[in-house]
Parts: structure tokens; sequence; C-alpha cells
């Protein structure tokens, strides 16, 4: 049995479904779904954050900031530990030996209410 990774190509073409050669997908926490997750348990919290993709730091409405980081804390358990933590940012690092991925939370100097 062949295993290994897959390129989104190999994957549109239809080769991943191939008979007896199974392919097992490695790594399937990717750092998209780990802030798809961080900004749902933000939303759920009702706590105003911006966000633009997982590789900008998320933005937290000043005010809200410990609670935000002890709901991010929370939500991550023992998958990512925390490397920096100061008053308005916290830096969490992957705990993977393989380039390990960084989360920023900052807070931000403005209040953002939510339009509901």
């Amino acid at each position: 049995m062949a295993t290994g990774k897959i390129s989104k190509n190999a994957r549109r073409s239809g080769l991943m479904s191939q008979g007896e050669h199974k392919v097992v997908i490695e790594n399937d926490n990717t750092r998209g779904k780990v802030f798809v997750e961080i900004r749902t348990k933000l939303e759920e919290g009702n706590i105003p954050f911006q966000n633009l993709s997982s590789s900008h730091p998320i933005q937290i409405s000043k005010g809200s900031f410990e609670q935000a980081a002890e709901i991010i804390k929370a939500a991550l358990g023992e998958r990512y530990s925390v490397e920096k933590e100061e008053a308005g940012c916290l830096v969490l690092v992957e705990n993977t030996p393989k380039t390990p991925a960084k989360m920023v939370v900052k807070e931000s100097p403005f209040s953002w209410y939510k339009a509901n």
C-alpha cells in the first residue's frame, strides 16, 4: 500500500481513488481549520474581532482581550502552547516538531460593535 502526501491537482484529476493504492493524507490539522475553529469560538462568545486570514493576526476589540485570550487558550488545549503573553498580545505556537504554525492575537486600539 502506498502512503504519502497528495497534491490538489492529483485530487482533482481522480488519482486519489485508484483501487488498492490508497493515499493517506497526513497532517489533517491544518492552520486554516484551527483559525476557523477559533473564529467560531469568538463569535459564540460575542467578542468582536477582525481577521483577514490565517496568516494575519487576530485583532480583538478593545476591552475584550482578556476574555478572548482565555477562550482561545481553552479551545486550543494541548495543540498549541503559549510562546509569549503580554498586555494586549498573545503569541501561541503549535506543538509539532516540523515547522510549527504560530497564532498571534492582539488587542486593537479601537472598539467594534456587532451589527445584528
